[in-house]
């Protein structure tokens, strides 16, 4: 009976294979130890079977030592499963540059942003669509004429110098999408051209007079000057007359200005 016992457990030991060597190793002991307890006699025996299988059991650790380890797709089911379910960490401000840069690299983020802009309303407005529509004739270039919107209607305010310019304003807007329909309350001025074009030459002599600041010969010359429809007139006594010349190239360089009159500068010598 005890010798059945050894070979069931010397069979298992050879069945169990490298990983499980040291366990069958420690259950067989365990029965020699019994089996001498029970028959002294069979003790020499058992003591030559203990020596062979400390033996193989070296063997055995040998043998799983030079063993490869074992890949991460062997790992037990339950580990598996745990890895699996380990939620995905959010990617670092690293991360996202770097799939940032390579996105650019192969066209997709300029296809992404195109994609987004198409979705964007573009910002517009009634009232500046026929400001700019009545920009655009030279007619009424000159004029400021005012803008109100309404729910029906657009309302045309403001003043201008014929009846014709008038009508071409209300035409003008009435050809702008989604305009309905045109309250033209603009008041014809006839002498309108002559207030712009003297508003215009105040203007004109302001931008003189800023130039003259600029360079300090013309500054201590103390111009005056004037201007009347884009002719610019200097007034006043230098001693040299290359000072009047720099003055009126001064004035030739401001926008607007038709020609510069020095006739009315006096040259005074010493003495």
């Amino acid at each position: 009976m005890e010798m059945n016992v050894r070979d069931v457990e010397r069979s298992q030991l050879r069945r169990s294979g490298f990983g499980q060597g040291a366990a069958f190793l420690a259950l067989y002991v365990c029965a020699l130890l019994t089996s001498q307890l029970t028959n002294p006699m069979l003790a020499q025996s058992d003591q030559r079977s203990i020596t062979s299988v400390q033996s193989f059991a070296d063997q055995i650790k040998v043998v799983d030592s030079k063993l490869p380890a074992k890949p991460q797709k062997d790992l037990l089911p339950a580990q598996s499963s745990a890895q699996e379910s380990k939620p995905a960490q959010p990617k670092t401000q690293t991360a996202k540059s770097e799939e940032s840069k390579a996105k650019k690299d192969n066209g997709e983020e300029g296809t992404e942003k195109e994609k987004e802009g198409t979705g964007k309303k573009a910002v517009s407005s009634l009232i500046l669509t026929v400001k700019l529509a009545l920009l655009e004739d030279p007619r009424l270039f000159p004029y400021e004429i005012e803008v109100e919107a309404g729910s029906d209607e657009v309302t045309l305010a403001g003043k201008v110098s014929t009846e014709t310019e008038k009508a071409a304003a209300a035409k003008i807007t009435s050809t702008v999408p989604t305009v309905k329909s045109v309250s033209n309350k603009l008041e014809v001025v006839k002498d309108l051209p002559e207030l712009i074009a003297h508003k215009q030459d105040e203007i004109l002599t302001r931008y003189v007079k800023d130039r003259f600041a600029k360079s300090a010969t013309v500054t201590s010359a103390n111009f005056d000057v004037k201007t009347e429809q884009g002719v610019v007139s200097l007034s006043g006594t230098v001693r040299f007359q290359v000072i009047v010349l720099e003055a009126a190239e001064a004035a030739r360089q401001v926008p607007g200005v038709k020609a510069v009159r020095t006739d009315k500068v006096k040259i005074e010598s010493e003495g």
